[in-house]
């Protein structure tokens, strides 16, 4: 396998020379401390992307934990359970995990949420060097919140740019790049169009290669010019069939992407195994449970106001 070194870089430790560098994006594990559906999924998936898959190297696209962005016990139980891969994970923060970029209530993204992710699952962004394509992990939760945090990012994104000069390089975030597909809470599902076009201009002189996100909890791979765009699907479970009816067409399904890359040329494809709970989200106990935590949470937010 690799192993992900000092710098950023991923180095060969056990890979088969001339054959395809392997990577698996996982998304949208949603795992908390309570037992159910979503835990026993991803033990599945986990085992099978440990004995069939065989990455070299894992990307998580963001939503790590159930849904309560403030829930250490969720963090702990979280990493434990991504504990049963064996690939390196390189890990990027969801609206579950660090809060909402464009709420200002409960929801919002704090520099606490930041911090207690980054204790858990490192700092974003990130640039990994997978084989000769730079590998670029962003926080698409921090974009337009105007926290330190978001400048900084900005900043360290300007460092990594020119770090891959004209070299290929692939996007990874929770949202979508390029396809808007609005929440039923009104939630902007992709990155704002002013976000967007910064980030073109601060890599403009490498080549894009593609993105991909979570979020979305489908699986769906576009073009958009000469690079593609994909939404991974989730390991834990599906949306609302009548709000998925509202989404741009993809696949329906829990799983996980498998890319293979030689040299630039990057093929995907949607992943999955048997034996999967395809349940619906709030269809299950540990919604009923974290709804109730929250509730809890927000009441105690709305009286300190």
């Amino acid at each position: 396998m690799l192993s992900v070194g000092d710098r950023g870089t991923v180095t060969a430790s056990a890979h088969t020379p001339g054959a395809p560098l392997r990577l698996v994006q996982i998304s949208d594990t949603h795992l908390s401390r309570w037992d159910g559906p979503l835990r026993r999924n991803f033990t599945k998936l986990a085992n099978y992307v440990n004995e069939v898959l065989r990455p070299d190297l894992i990307v998580h696209t963001g939503d790590v934990i159930l849904s309560n962005p403030d829930a250490d016990a969720d963090y702990r139980a979280a990493v434990e359970l991504l504990g049963q891969l064996s690939a390196p994970v390189r890990y990027l923060p969801g609206n579950h995990d660090v809060g909402e970029a464009y709420d200002d209530t409960w929801w919002g993204t704090t520099s606490e949420r930041l911090a207690r992710f980054r204790k858990y699952f490192g700092e974003t962004p990130w640039l990994e060097w997978f084989g000769g394509v730079g590998l670029i992990g962003l926080d698409s939760q921090l974009l337009g919140n105007g926290l330190p945090e978001e400048h900084e990012q900005w900043r360290r994104l300007e460092d990594l740019a020119e770090t891959v000069g004209t070299k290929s390089v692939m996007f990874f975030q929770h949202t979508s790049f390029w396809t808007g597909a609005m929440g039923s809470d009104g939630r902007p599902g992709c990155l704002a169009e002013r976000d967007r076009e910064r980030l073109l201009d601060i890599f403009g002189q490498a080549r894009l290669l593609g993105t991909g996100n979570g979020d979305v909890h489908r699986y769906r791979k576009v073009w958009h010019d000469t690079a593609f765009e994909l939404w991974g699907p989730s390991t834990a479970f599906l949306v609302h069939r009548e709000e998925a009816a509202k989404l741009p067409a993809g696949l329906e399904q829990l799983g996980v992407v498998l890319y293979e890359f030689e040299h630039e040329n990057v093929a995907a494809t949607f992943q999955t195994t048997p034996g999967l709970e395809e349940v619906e989200v709030g269809a299950f106990p540990e919604s009923r449970r974290v709804r109730e935590e929250i509730r809890a949470a927000i009441r105690d937010f709305e009286a300190a106001v």
